[in-house]
C-alpha cells in the first residue's frame, strides 16, 4: 500500500471509530515513517485470539473533544463489530450511541508495512485500519494512527486512543447504549458504572486481560512510535542480545512469513522460508560502517533496520530444522563423517560455540575446527580448509532424524 493511501486510510480512522479531529500532544520527532516503521508487537493469529469475543474499552486520549470519556467495541466471533461510541451535542454535552452502519472486522497482515492491523470493512466504503499495541502487564490496548505535521506535511505516528481489553461489558455502556445486543455469554461488569475512563479503571482493576497466551512472542522495541513521539524504543544492546538468542530459530516478519537468522564471525545471513518451511532464498545482511543501519534484500523485498527502532522479526519459539540437527549432534557427541573433508579425516564431533573436533583417520589427537550454517548447508572448517557436509534435509536423512519443520500455519510456542 502506498504511503499516501495508508495515511488517508489511517487518518479516516478517526471517523470510523466515532472520534473527533485529533491533535497530538507534544512535538513529534521528524523521522521517515517508511524507514522507522512502527511495527505492531504481535502476529495475525495472536490478535484474532485476543480480540474475538472480547471488548475493547477505550478513550480518545489525543482527541480534545472527548478525552477521558469511555467508548467501547465488541469483537463478535462472527466478524461483526459492535460499538457504543461517545458523541458531542451542539452544546458540547456528551451522548452515546450504537453504530448506525454495520462494520465487519478482521485481522489483515498483508495491506500495510506496520504488520497485523485490525481491518474495518463497511459497505460501499474503503477499508480502514487500526494498529493495536497490547501491553501484557497491564492489559492495555492502544491504537496508533498516522497524521501529518502542519508545518512540513510529513506523516508521523500518534497514540490516538488508549484503553483495555476485557471479557465483560461495562454497566455504564450497557446503560448508555441499551439497544446494543451483546454476544451470548458476554457478562455485564456491574463494577464499571462510570463513563470516565480513569474512574472505570479504578472500580475494577482486575477487568483487563493480562498476559494473554503468546504475548511473550515479541520483538524488541515494538511498543509504538506514537507512544514514544518517534523517539527510539530499544537499544543496540537489546537487539544484539535478541539476535544472539534467536540465531537458528524461526522468526516471523510483519506479513507472517518465516525467516531464520544465522551468523558466523562478521558474516550474517537471513533465510526466507516458504509456507511449508523450506528455504526459498537467502541474503547477506549488510551493516553500515557505524553499525546503525542493517540492510538485506531478498527477492523484491528490502528490509532496512535503523538502530534503536522497532525490530521487524518476532520470535515463534520454534527451532529451524538445521539447528535441530546441530543441537542433536552437540548433545549426542556423535562423530559425523564428512567425506568432502578428504581421506585424512575420520569425522567431526560438534560443540557449542561453533567449535568442532576433527578426528584424524589414522588416530591421534583431534584437531580443533569450526562449523556454521550457510545458505541451508552445513559447512565445516579445519586446518585452513573448509568443506560442505550437505543440506540440512540430506543430513537429517543420513542421521534418520525426524526434524520438526515449521510452516506458516504452525502456532507459536515456547519462548
Amino acid at each position: 500500500m502506498k504511503l499516501t493511501k495508508l495515511w488517508k486510510t489511517l487518518f479516516c480512522l478517526a471517523t470510523a471509530a466515532g472520534l473527533a479531529s485529533c491533535m497530538a500532544h507534544g512535538q513529534a520527532r521528524d523521522i521517515n515513517v517508511r524507514e522507522h516503521r512502527s511495527y505492531v508487537p504481535y502476529d495475525k493469529a495472536f490478535y484474532e485470539n485476543l480480540l474475538t469475543g472480547r471488548a475493547w474499552i477505550f478513550e480518545g486520549r489525543d482527541f480534545r473533544s472527548n478525552r477521558g470519556l469511555v467508548s467501547g467495541f465488541v469483537y463478535s466471533g462472527d466478524g461483526e463489530r459492535l460499538e457504543c461510541l461517545v458523541r458531542l451535542r451542539m452544546d458540547k454535552k456528551p451522548f452515546w450511541r450504537s453504530g448506525l452502519v454495520p462494520v465487519r472486522w478482521s485481522i489483515d497482515n498483508k495491506s500495510s508495512f506496520a504488520g497485523a492491523g485490525v481491518r474495518w470493512d463497511r459497505k460501499q466504503k474503503n477499508s480502514l485500519f487500526s494498529f493495536y499495541f497490547y501491553d501484557p502487564d497491564t492489559g492495555e490496548i492502544a491504537n496508533e494512527i498516522l497524521i501529518r505535521q502542519k508545518r512540513t506535511g510529513k506523516p508521523y505516528w500518534v497514540r490516538a486512543t488508549t484503553g483495555q481489553i476485557q471479557d465483560s461489558w461495562p454497566r455504564a455502556l450497557a446503560d448508555a447504549c441499551p439497544g446494543l445486543k451483546l454476544p451470548a455469554g458476554m457478562a455485564i461488569n456491574e463494577k464499571q458504572t462510570s463513563l470516565m475512563m480513569d474512574e472505570l479503571r479504578r472500580r475494577d482493576p482486575d477487568a483487563p486481560v493480562r498476559n494473554f497466551p503468546g504475548s511473550e512472542h515479541r520483538a524488541p522495541g515494538t511498543t509504538g512510535l506514537g507512544a514514544s513521539g518517534g523517539a527510539p524504543t530499544t537499544t543496540r544492546e537489546e537487539v544484539e542480545a535478541y539476535l544472539r538468542a534467536q540465531e537458528g530459530n524461526v522468526l516471523k516478519s510483519p506479513s507472517g512469513r518465516g525467516y531464520a537468522y544465522t551468523r558466523y564471525g562478521g558474516q550474517e545471513e537471513l533465510w526466507q522460508l516458504g509456507d511449508e518451511g523450506m528455504l526459498e532464498t537467502w541474503s547477506d545482511i549488510r551493516r553500515s560502517a557505524d553499525g546503525t543501519r542493517a540492510t538485506t534484500r531478498i527477492g523484491d523485498l528490502e528490509f532496512v533496520y535503523v538502530e534503536g527502532y522497532p525490530f521487524p522479526f518476532a520470535p515463534t519459539g520454534h527451532r529451524h530444522p538445521a539447528w535441530q540437527i546441530t543441537d542433536w549432534l552437540i548433545g549426542s557427541g556423535r562423530v559425523l563423517e564428512i567425506p568432502e573433508l578428504g581421506a585424512a579425516w575420520r569425522g567431526v564431533r560438534f560443540h557449542a560455540g561453533n567449535r568442532t573436533e576433527a578426528h584424524p583417520a589414522g588416530g591421534g589427537a583431534p584437531v580443533e575446527g569450526a562449523w556454521r550454517w550457510t545458505k541451508g548447508q552445513l559447512q565445516v572448517a579445519v586446518q585452513g580448509a573448509s568443506a560442505g557436509a550437505g543440506h540440512w534435509r540430506d543430513i537429517a536423512d543420513r542421521l534418520g532424524m525426524g526434524v520438526k519443520v515449521w510452516t506458516a500455519a504452525t502456532p507459536n510456542t515456547g519462548t
